[in-house]
């Protein structure tokens, strides 16, 4: 199933007892509600954000993440960021 946003593509999945979403596009304040209608979809257990797709991603979107982090907490999930690291180092501003 998709989620359309302007700026945002959310695909879920579900597997291995996980809702995964894999994210493409900007993840910016415009698309935050989409990205928590979509993590909601995954309650009460875990969820995976897979963000290889994110061609953009800034501090609203970050404060997103943060927001859907503690409400998969809460429910007693866990969220765990696919591809985190290297895709983060690629979104960077470089100087």
């Amino acid at each position: 199933m998709r989620v359309p946003s302007e700026s945002l593509s959310v695909l879920m999945e579900e597997s291995d007892g996980a809702l995964h979403l894999y994210l493409a596009g900007w993840l910016d304040a415009s698309a935050v509600p989409a990205l928590l209608q979509s993590v909601m979809r995954g309650r009460p257990g875990d969820v995976v954000l897979d963000i290889e797709g994110l061609d953009h991603i800034d501090g609203a979107g970050w404060l997103g993440v943060i927001s859907c982090e503690q409400r998969v907490t809460n429910w007693g999930g866990r969220l765990r960021i696919d591809h985190g690291i290297r895709k983060i180092l690629e979104l960077a501003p470089s100087s």
